[in-house]
């Protein structure tokens, strides 16, 4: 049978509903929810059992696009049937916590009454009545002292019970000639009868001046006269044997010598320790690269052979953390992150470079991009504001990427090849040395070359340094002089002159290093046996007992200073990390307090939750 448009129902003559086949119905959409709307919904008066089947009432069953709109109507009716629920909840839980908040409102200003009343006092306070009788009880103690003081035989005796014989006016000579220090303007405005009066309490001294001596003599009756408070005082003989036994029994230490925190020129005390990679000596026959952890006694020591290994410092058992090997990647260069989670390693002959992650112990391989021109990352440095690392690359290019993914984001030039990069102690700026024996002043924000300069006698820069507390400029040269320049001064010139010129080296300077404190420059060279010295800062004189003959360093490749200075190490060609420990910033225990710790301690400071998840894994 056809009906209207777009609906087509089958039937069947027979008269029983229970036999009568299912009719098909094809209704638009609109039609459907007219029809649903008419037959499901609450408001036609059709039992809800009907509702749930409604072709069985009809005779004839829905096709899949009725269906769901009936569903979707049905949902929306029980969302919205929610939404009023939670309405109302909402309504009733902000009128419960209103009501809430008043009543502790009302409880908080009943508590604060009563503290006012404890405080300040009140009529019928037991606190009152109690200081009340404190009060009259002293005035019968003072006024029986000063009975006894005129027993005494005292002559020009006061017999005014509230006045105090021992303590002189203000118009008695020892006051005579007496500025008061320091007086409160708060004070002035303050009555004692007023005050008296706001406490509801009874005064029983008639004046000011009375109740403040009553108050003194109270003092002095328990406490006695401190010493501060006596005037013109005379100095007591400090050559009697009493007195300077007593004061010799208050102090402890040594009174001979007391030790000292400024650092003397001349000689240095360094003490010699065991290697700090004597567990391995695995990373191969030149150590190229050494450097303390940022925030801990925690070592990184690298070489040749492609291994990079932690240590955990302390002079005697330097144990091994981790070692990580890196398949046939010699290690030229490797720089912890400012974070302290993380380093990096690079190689002389390779573009890319590895990060190894000491928290997840994942190493992860970093190939640079072919347009950034990087052909080896032999020699790169870390920003000291954690934002940049910087790559010395060829034809004098400074490649310049991020630091937290390592992508390459500019390129500066210089004339000639860049040998060496340095940053000041805040990071805005970067120095940077050449074979044309100029010097680079960088400007990181602007990325721009802002000043240079030419290096007093250089034909070919080595190497750089620049002090933490940014005062001075080290210079090193090819043929083994080194510059000290001021700082402050550097752009004031093309050609500014140094402070000190330091010949001690007579090969390349390949290392130059400030200590934490700015007191200590160590500068070395590779290319000849206990080729280092240390500069004794600001008199910029040589150590003269280091290195001594006893002590043969071989030739050093690489050296840091701990955070503290507590720590000086090394890198030779032998393979060996030295490790000495400095004497003069108040012995290792004061200056870096986790050397004599365990491991387990020692990584609790690097980073607590970082470190110590790492030393449960490697330990």
């Amino acid at each position: 049978m056809m009906g209207k448009k777009g609906l087509e129902v089958k039937t069947s003559n027979t008269p029983n509903r229970d036999d009568c086949p299912k009719a098909m119905v094809t209704v638009p959409p609109y039609s459907a929810e007219i029809l649903f709307g008419c037959i499901r919904t609450p408001e036609s008066g059709v039992p809800e059992s009907q509702m749930v089947d409604p072709h069985a009432r009809l005779g004839f069953e829905l096709t899949q696009p009725a269906v769901i709109m009936l569903k979707r109507k049905q949902n929306s009716q029980k969302a919205g049937k929610k939404r009023k629920f939670e309405a109302k909840n909402e309504k009733i839980l902000k009128k419960e916590k209103l009501e809430q908040q008043s009543r502790v409102k009302t409880e908080e200003e009943q508590r604060q009454v009563r503290l006012e009343k404890i405080v300040f006092g009140g009529a019928s306070d037991v606190l009152d009545n109690i200081d009340h009788f404190e009060n009259v009880r002293e005035l019968a103690q003072m006024r029986i002292g000063s009975a006894e003081t005129e027993d005494s035989g005292v002559e020009g005796g006061d017999s005014d019970p509230e006045s105090n014989t021992n303590m002189p006016s203000d118009n008695t000579p020892e006051y005579s000639g007496l500025q008061p220090a320091w007086q409160d303007d708060d004070d002035a405005g303050i009555s004692v009868k007023e005050a008296f009066a706001l406490q509801e309490r009874k005064q029983h001294e008639k004046s000011a001046e009375n109740y403040i001596k009553s108050r003194k003599n109270r003092f002095e009756s328990m406490m006695g006269t401190p010493k501060w408070a006596t005037l013109n005082r005379k100095e007591q003989n400090s050559d009697s044997e009493d007195d300077s036994g007593d004061e010799f029994l208050q102090h402890c230490g040594n009174f001979l010598s007391k030790k000292t925190t400024v650092l003397h020129k001349g000689v240095i005390e360094l003490k010699r320790l065991r290697d700090l990679n004597m567990e391995t000596y695995t990373e191969g026959p030149l150590i190229k690269s050494i450097q303390f952890h940022p925030g801990s006694t925690v070592g990184l020591v690298a070489g040749v052979s492609g291994v990079a290994s932690l240590f955990q410092v302390d002079g005697y058992n330097n144990t091994k953390l981790q070692s990580v090997q890196f398949e046939r990647f010699p290690i030229h260069c490797a720089r912890f992150t400012n974070d302290g989670c993380q380093f990096l390693v690079g190689s002389q002959h390779h573009r890319h470079f590895f990060c190894y992650d000491m928290m997840a112990d994942k190493s992860l391989r970093i190939i640079n991009s072919p347009a950034a021109e990087i052909t080896h990352m032999k020699n790169f440095e870390m920003s000291p504001d954690g934002r940049v690392m910087v790559v010395c690359g060829r034809y004098g290019n400074i490649h310049i990427l991020t630091a937290r993914t390592r992508e390459h984001i500019g390129t500066l030039k210089m004339n000639g090849e860049v040998t060496s990069v340095t940053f000041n102690a805040d990071g805005s700026r970067m120095y940077s040395h050449g074979d044309s024996g100029e010097v680079y002043i960088w400007d990181m924000s602007a990325r721009a070359c802002v000043h240079r300069f030419l290096d007093d006698g250089c034909i070919v820069g080595s190497s750089l340094a620049f002090s933490p507390n940014s005062q001075f400029l080290a210079c090193g040269s090819l043929s083994g002089i080194v510059n000290v320049y001021d700082a402050r001064n550097l752009t004031t010139s093309n050609a500014p002159s140094p402070l000190k010129i330091l010949l001690n080296l007579t090969t390349p300077v390949t290392s130059l290093k400030f200590n934490a404190a700015s007191e200590i420059l160590a500068m070395a060279s590779n290319d000849k046996d206990n080729a280092i010295k240390l500069v004794h800062f600001p008199s910029m004189t040589v150590f003269n007992n280091f290195p001594s003959a006893q002590t043969p360093l071989f030739r050093p490749q690489c050296l840091d200073f701990s955070l503290n200075s507590g720590y000086f190490t090394l890198g030779n060609g032998k393979g060996a990390a030295l490790l000495f420990s400095d004497y003069y910033s108040l012995y290792v225990a004061q200056d870096d307090p986790l050397a004599s710790c365990s491991a387990t301690t020692v990584v609790c400071r690097w980073h607590r939750t970082i470190h110590l998840a790492l030393v449960q894994r490697l330990l």
